[in-house]
Formats: C-alpha cells, sequence, structure tokens
C-alpha cells in the first residue's frame, strides 16, 4: 500500500502552548521561523527512504511552510507525491493547533479514498511487512494500557468536557491503540474515526485538559474498533505500559514496572519478522541526556549515508556530521 507522512506546521507557531516532553526541543527553538532540530530531519528522511526501499511509494502531506522548509534539504524530492494545498487549507480552520497539534494527520487520514499506511515521520520500518500483519481492517503500531496522566475516568470527563457528551459505552479501562503507524484497509472504520475525530476537536471555544487531546487520537479509534467489532492488528504483540518506572528484568523481584509486557498466550512472532523504530519512545531521554541525544543522532546520520541517502544531508547545518563521519573508520 502507499505510504503517508504528514507534517503540519501550524502547531510550530503556537508551541508555547505545546505541552509533553516530546515537545520540549521545539518549545526551545528560537525565532519566528519554522525549524527543526537536526535529529527530526533524519529520522524523516530515514522513514520514508526505508519505507520506499522495502515497501513501496510514499506521498507528503505539508503546507506551504514545511514544503519550502524541506526545500532546502531537497527532501521533497525523496517521496513520490507530494501535496501542499490540503493542509495549507485546513490551517485556514479554527481546530487549536496546540492542543490538537496531531489534527492535521488525522485529516489527512479523512481525505483518503482507498486503503493506505500512515507513519509517523518517526516512525522507521527497516524491513519489508510480512503479508500476514496487513490482514483484517486495521494495523496500529500496538496497544497500550491507560496509564497516568494522558487518560481519564468517566468522571474527569464529566467535571472537565463542556462541549460534547461522553461517549457511549466508551470504557476507559480498555487498551488504546498507538497510531504512529496505521495500515488501513477498512474505509468504513477510517469514515467513523475521523468522524469522530472532527466531533471532539471542535470544542466551541472550550478549553480542554491536556489528557484530551490523545482521546481524540488513539483513545476514540479504539472505541471505533471495539464498537464496530473491527479486526485489528499489531506490529508487534508487545503491549505498552503508559507511566512505567522504565524498569529492567533484574528488577522484577521488586515489583518495578517495565515499558512492554507480553500478553498471555502471545508470541514474539512479530518481533522476529518485521524490524521497526519509534524515536518517540526516546524523546524524554533525549531531553534528559544530552550524550544519548549526541549518539543517537549520529547513529541517524550514518544510517541515512549508508543507505545512499547522503544527498539529502548536503546543507550546511550537517557539516560537522559530515567532518565526523568521514574522520571515522566506517
Amino acid at each position: 500500500m502507499k505510504g503517508i507522512h504528514v507534517n503540519w506546521t501550524k502547531p510550530f507557531f503556537d508551541r508555547d502552548r505545546l505541552r509533553g516532553h516530546g515537545f520540549r526541543a521545539t518549545r526551545d527553538i528560537k525565532g519566528k521561523c519554522y525549524d527543526q532540530p537536526n535529529y527530526q530531519i533524519l529520522y524523516t528522511i530515514l522513514s520514508a527512504g526505508l519505507w520506499k526501499l522495502h515497501n513501496g511509494t510514499i506521498k507528503l502531506y505539508t503546507d506551504s511552510i514545511g514544503f519550502n522548509f524541506y526545500q532546502q534539504f531537497g527532501i521533497n524530492d525523496l517521496y513520490d507525491e507530494v501535496n501542499i494545498s490540503f493542509l495549507d487549507g485546513y490551517s485556514k480552520g479554527n481546530v487549536d493547533p496546540a492542543r490538537f497539534w496531531t489534527s492535521g494527520k488525522i485529516k489527512v487520514l479523512a481525505n483518503q479514498k482507498e486503503p493506505f499506511v500512515f507513519m509517523d515521520q518517526d516512525m522507521i520500518i527497516r524491513q519489508p511487512i510480512p503479508d500476514y500483519i496487513l490482514e483484517g481492517d486495521i494495523t496500529a503500531t500496538h496497544w497500550e494500557i491507560p496509564r497516568g496522566y494522558y487518560y481519564f475516568e468517566e468522571q474527569d470527563w464529566e467535571r472537565e468536557i463542556k462541549h460534547i457528551d461522553f461517549p457511549t459505552n466508551y470504557n476507559c479501562s480498555d487498551l488504546c491503540p498507538n497510531t504512529s503507524f496505521l495500515a488501513v484497509n477498512n474505509m468504513e472504520l477510517n469514515r467513523e474515526y475521523t468522524n469522530w475525530h472532527k466531533k471532539l476537536v471542535e470544542t466551541n471555544g472550550n478549553d480542554v485538559p491536556e489528557w484530551f487531546w490523545l482521546l481524540t487520537d488513539q483513545g476514540i479509534l479504539g472505541h471505533v474498533i471495539r464498537e464496530g467489532d473491527y479486526k485489528a492488528n499489531t506490529l508487534t504483540d508487545k503491549v505498552f505500559l503508559a507511566n512505567s518506572n522504565y524498569a529492567s528484568k533484574e528488577e522484577r523481584h521488586k515489583g518495578k514496572s517495565e515499558q512492554w509486557y507480553m500478553p498471555l498466550g502471545a508470541t514474539n512472532q512479530k518481533d522476529k519478522d518485521i524490524s521497526w523504530e519509534h524515536v518517540w519512545f526516546n524523546k524524554i531521554h533525549f531531553n534528559l541526556y544530552p550524550e544519548f541525544l549526541k549518539g543517537e543522532t549520529k547513529r541517524y546520520f550514518r544510517e541515512c549515508v549508508e543507505l545512499g541517502l547522503g544527498k539529502y544531508l548536503q546543507h550546511s547545518r550537517f557539516k560537522k556530521d559530515w567532518d565526523e563521519y568521514n574522520n571515522t573508520d566506517n
């Protein structure tokens, strides 16, 4: 299936109101012009380049600002197709880009007419996807156990959400699908999902708590899957625990919580069949450990070069990376 990347730049210009650890690097950018840290440019190139190498064509939806930014690096030429007008039009609407920073993505999904694969630009698929993983109505990255600040109970909704009623049959204890990768085969499911998103983000000027944005992206998709009894698949059978202690197996005797759990009866076969990386998991560590960020940026740069994608790294901001790469025993 055709791959899709989305870069909606409007949230950048409200970055002082962007919430969550993944946006610290964006909030720290000075100046009025749109920009990205180098590591974000690198993983975007890797994501698109590897998809084309192993899985087919890929299309970029961005706006005029995003297009002009990528043009500096020649990145637009990496894609088989680029659409600017769609998100330029969406940016004229009144959806709050800081509260609902994934709304541009979901609006793009609503515009699709045939099955597709959406990937966040920090989702890196390193090999061909086995056919069995893409079977069913939809494939998401993985399921998540809802725990912590970004999740809610019905009483939170009743107390804090004024513009829309609590969805009938919504269960706050059910798992949420991570949407960094979505292979959508059933376009009716896609219609229901994106229609729900539209209703949720039209807040009529009412403020919403931080947890509400995740519902409009992940939580409501899980609800749609369950209500329609749609057949959902995942890239891995492992389940992610939100708000964990990031513990190691050596700490299990203490009851420390780990990031990943395998449901009873599940296997790790998918993890043997498909190699993928979602950089989002590392972003909190990027903020805390500069040397870790430096090492990962170096890894992304080296991988781009060794995949033959170095022509997209000729901008002067990558000069130090090239000097280091050329002075290292390759």
